[in-house]
């Protein structure tokens, strides 16, 4: 009975977790840090991340107001690519070339999973 009612996962909670973790990454913020700031504990928020949970409305108003994040870029990815060329700026500048290309790549990746959402 219970592979019957196997729960899925909501796509939009997916795309807004893939962002959510990509948004970490281009940050530096750890899983850990981001945990301790919504109040919850790492595991619930890898529920958030991998889409078996929604962002609640308070880990959005952390999200902006603690984490300066643009919530178009974890709902919509409507301004990730100003963020990635700010980060690529400040790598280009302060790091050496496999770190560039290691963060390009990274980019790329990402790109390549919306496109593939995309088309499902």
């Amino acid at each position: 009975m219970k592979d019957t009612l196997k729960r899925t996962k909501n796509p939009a909670n997916v795309f807004a977790g893939r962002n959510l973790k990509y948004f970490m990454d281009v940050n530096g913020i750890e899983d850990e840090q981001l945990a301790a700031s919504f109040g919850i504990e790492p595991d619930s928020l890898q529920r958030i991340l991998s889409g078996r949970n929604a962002i609640s409305g308070p880990y959005n108003y952390i999200l902006l107001n603690e984490y300066n994040c643009d919530l178009n870029f974890i709902y919509g990815g409507v301004s990730y690519s100003n963020k990635t060329n700010i980060k690529f700026e400040v790598t280009k500048d302060k790091t050496s070339d496999a770190k560039m290309h290691e963060a390009v790549s990274r980019e790329l990746h990402y790109l390549a999973d919306v496109l593939d959402d995309m088309s499902e």
